[in-house]
């Protein structure tokens, strides 16, 4: 498959190549002096290193290959090389497998001198990928391979592929995006009213074990008008419910009979509304009671008045249950409640804002509220008068139910209309010494420390004003490494650069 394919780089290596130990035939002082390039395509980063080429001169290619979906090594995968002439002159090589984890080491040599087109086709279970890269040239004798440029500027940090292979790593570029400026402030995570419920027994008993075999256990889901437990009621219990439904079945019976009548102008409008206001109050009664138990032949079940998970149990078999006491209670999560504790000065723009992102606990992305089907539902009357906040609630669809209630929150108030703005992944910002510090990848192995200034930060990215270019690619996972090995080289993670 066809993939755009950009170029990062492709530079002279005499430097670093010169300083890699090991024999000539595993190790990169094979070639004294080389090229190379860093390609990025939609799915994989080529980073390909070869010596200077010669007419009849055998060059061993050194492609490493890293699957962006992970930023781990291709480790499966045939590859095809092929170098093609403007007049048709063609050389192709392939190798069925990497030699190494990552790495492809195709042995070529060409016939002709010139410059070739260069494409590769990696095929596999892992990823596949057509790649096309610029001009290569191969000299007619070693004499007329011109000498190696010497490096400007600082040197590099190396970092080499099989050190970033072995840990978390990942990379980003830098892209114009759209950004909001925002609001920060705390939040918690509330249940919504409407789906969380407090059981309490509407009867006194006890919770006689051989009528509670197939009680719930906490964290298990229950469905509405599930039988929670069985009550044994007392007496009084007993008669008490009795009395309800006798009451609601007695005044439908009364409302019902002066409906008639009033139809036929038998009794006046009070008689009537007295009768139904009657009823109305019975029947409440009654189907509250009716929604919260069952009449069986062991006694009174009480039901699940929502779905949801069982959060707490309060109450164990063999108890004597009094009539409102607590039972246990219930958490639907489909939906949650945002809580933003909004300072004070900023309350217009709390009050202005329609959308908030926030992070919590435990939970690495960052989580928008108009991406998760939610909205602002109302800010608070007053202060609190500690925090001297502002409550703003939103309310959200909870994702696969990995956001849970209690959980606390940083949370960012979209404020403004959007503004296109260089940016950056908001996990590639280091602070060293109150800097905001990045390192970019200048090419396959080789990073560069910037300091940056920044501005807006919305939904995990960071405006970027100075320090970076668009298209240049930042660390966003594993930059404290490659820190690490700014600061000390030999004790780097993974040394070597075996081949």
């Amino acid at each position: 498959m066809l993939r755009n394919v950009c170029a990062l780089v492709a530079i002279g290596l005499a430097g670093m190549i010169a300083g890699c130990s090991g024999n000539t035939d595993t190790n990169h002082t094979a070639a004294p002096r080389g090229t190379s390039v860093t390609l990025y395509s939609s799915a994989t980063e080529l980073f390909m290193e070869y010596p200077p080429l010669v007419v009849g001169t055998q060059a061993k290619f050194l492609l490493h290959f890293t699957d962006l979906k992970d930023f781990k090594p291709v480790t499966k995968g045939s590859l095809t090389v092929e170098f093609r002439t403007p007049s048709g002159e063609v050389v192709r090589v392939a190798e069925s497998e990497p030699a190494r984890p990552g790495i492809y080491t195709p042995l070529v040599k060409f016939n002709s001198p010139g410059t070739y087109a260069m494409t590769m086709d990696l095929s596999g279970p892992q990823v596949t990928d057509h790649i096309i890269l610029g001009d290569i040239t191969v000299a007619g004798s070693a004499a007329e391979v011109p000498p190696a440029k010497e490096a400007v500027g600082p040197a590099p940090i190396t970092f080499l592929k099989e050190q970033q292979w072995k840990i978390s790593f990942a990379t980003a570029p830098v892209v114009k995006r759209n950004l909001h400026a925002s609001v920060s402030a705390t939040g918690e995570i509330l249940a919504k009213p409407e789906l969380f419920a407090n059981v309490v027994s509407p009867v006194a008993g006890i919770l006689l074990p051989r009528n509670n075999t197939g009680i719930p256990s906490p964290g298990s889901w229950v469905k509405k008008g599930d039988v929670l437990y069985t009550i044994s009621p007392s007496a009084d219990a007993s008669a008490n419910f009795h009395r309800v439904r006798n009451d609601y079945f007695l005044a439908k019976s009364e409302f019902e009979r002066v409906e008639g009548m009033y139809e036929k102008k038998a009794v006046a409008r009070k008689r009537y509304d007295e009768a139904r206001f009657d009823f109305e109050s019975k029947q409440a009664s009654f189907t509250a009671l009716e929604d919260q138990i069952k009449l069986t032949s062991s006694g009174y079940a009480i039901v699940a008045p929502i779905d949801g998970f069982v959060e707490s149990m309060s109450v164990s078999l063999g108890s004597q249950i009094s009539s409102g006491q607590e039972l246990l209670s219930i958490i639907n999560p489909r939906q949650l409640i945002l809580k933003a504790n909004v300072p004070a000065s900023k309350f217009e723009d709390a009050h202005n804002s329609t959308d908030a992102s926030f992070r919590i606990e435990g939970y690495e992305a960052e989580l928008r509220i108009s991406s998760l089907n939610g909205r602002k539902v109302s800010v608070g009357s007053s202060l609190s008068g500690e925090s001297r906040s502002v409550p703003v609630y939103f309310e959200f669809t909870n994702p696969q139910n990995k956001v849970k209630v209690g959980m606390y929150a940083q949370v960012s108030l979209v404020t403004g209309s959007g503004q296109e703005a260089l940016a950056i992944p908001e996990s590639a910002i280091v602070d060293e010494d109150a800097l905001h510090t990045v390192y970019v990848q200048v090419e396959g192995e080789a990073f560069e420390k910037r300091i940056i200034t920044t501005k807006l930060a919305d939904g995990g990215f960071v405006q970027v004003l100075q320090g970076l270019r668009e298209g240049e690619r930042v660390v966003t996972r594993g930059a404290y490494q490659v820190r690490l090995a700014a600061l000390s080289p030999e004790s780097a993670i993974g040394q070597g650069h075996v081949h």
